[in-house]
């Protein structure tokens, strides 16, 4: 009799599924991220920001161009023409000018003025003031 070899077949190997497994760890770090990380700290949150209802023009920091919405310009509370004002400003030796701009002023003349301040050399620093809104009858 013939010897008849059976060969046998292996079932081919089943490669790993790690889907699961990086879904979980996808998942886990979601819910880290949600639990430990804000945008914002939480001290930010806690702190009461000060807030001007009358501004002290004799406490003003120097030097001070002031800008009227009708185009006048002064430098320290003395009018002042335009062209006066960048000279005056250079003469002060100031590293940094503030601007205070009356609420009618065109936007486009104050960045036309910090613009110029830039360009002697100076840091141009917006002076705002709050102002507490009346409540309604």
């Amino acid at each position: 009799m013939r010897h008849q070899e059976f060969t046998r077949r292996r079932p081919p190997r089943r490669k790993p599924d790690f889907t699961l497994t990086i879904v979980n760890i996808v998942f886990l770090l979601v819910l880290f991220f949600l639990v430990a990380g804000t945008l914002v700290k939480r001290a930010e949150l806690t702190i009461d920001l000060a807030r001007t209802e009358t501004l002290p023009l004799d406490r003003l920091p120097r030097p001070l161009l002031a800008l009227a919405a009708g185009g006048q310009v002064f430098l320290d509370g003395e009018a002042i023409s335009a062209a006066d004002a960048l000279a005056g400003l250079s003469d002060t030796g100031a590293v940094a000018v503030h601007i205070l701009a009356e609420a009618g002023a065109p936007a486009q003349m104050v960045l036309a003025w910090a613009d110029r301040i830039a360009a002697t050399g100076m840091t141009a620093k917006l002076v705002t003031l709050h102002q507490r809104r009346k409540p309604a009858p």
